[in-house]
């Protein structure tokens, strides 16, 4: 029972002992006024049952406040924990949108320097697009270094003046690339499957990168002299 229905209780049975007392008194006085003592024990039985009734009632009175007062604490609370969940889900939101914004900014940045890059040494995105496939073929597996060397082959052979003088002419050179026999690099292009890494090489073989210097050719490490950069060996 909570403060307000002890009070209630205590003040209640207060009442009731002093009317009890008071019936007492009433009976000891009952011939000096009188009313026969069977008359005074039907009013005092009446007057305790007020008196019990009185105490129910408020009772249940401090009852119905505590619940009261409880439903207010628990909606209040509700309140508070709905208006904490909206601010968090706000501010996910704001940070979502912000790390969107930053990764579109980031992308677009790159995309302009990939663009200027290419415009300078008169690459089209396409045949950007095909050495980077064509290096995700032949060097997906290798590492870093040994990616841009296999670009730095095809861009070896478009300047030597002894193979065609484009990315296109030199993978599609008849003979000289296998993923291009084996249908690989077909499948390669048409589902768009190249490595942020592969990409990479790419432009940097374009922009001028020589890990092999002016080598033409690599082929699988078979015990050819030459530089070997992973399971490739360039010569």
């Amino acid at each position: 029972m909570n403060t307000i229905g002890r009070r209630l209780w205590m003040h209640a049975a207060g009442i009731l002992t002093g009317m009890l007392f008071l019936g007492m008194a009433w009976n000891t006085t009952v011939f000096a006024e009188g009313v026969t003592q069977a008359d005074m024990s039907g009013a005092g039985n009446a007057q305790t049952e007020t008196i019990q009734t009185e105490v129910l009632l408020l009772a249940a009175q401090g009852q119905a406040e505590t619940v009261q007062k409880m439903a207010q604490e628990q909606a209040k609370a509700a309140q508070e924990a709905a208006a904490t969940a909206a601010l968090a889900q706000q501010k996910a939101a704001q940070e979502a949108a912000a790390a969107a914004a930053r990764q579109a900014a980031e992308a677009a940045a790159r995309t302009a320097m990939e663009d200027a890059l290419l415009a300078q040494k008169g690459i089209s995105r396409q045949e950007y697009d095909l050495l980077a496939a064509l290096i995700q073929c032949e060097a997906g597996g290798e590492s870093y270094i040994g990616q841009v060397a296999v670009g730095n082959v095809v861009m070896n052979r478009m300047e030597s003046g002894k193979h065609p003088n484009t990315i296109t002419g030199v993978v599609y050179e008849p003979g000289q690339f296998s993923p291009v026999r084996n249908g690989s690099l077909k499948r390669t292009l048409g589902s768009g499957n190249v490595n942020a890494s592969c990409r990479q090489a790419a432009l940097e073989a374009i922009a001028g990168a020589e890990p092999v210097g002016d080598k033409l050719f690599f082929r699988r490490v078979n015990g050819r002299s030459g530089q070997v950069i992973g399971n490739h060996v360039f010569y």
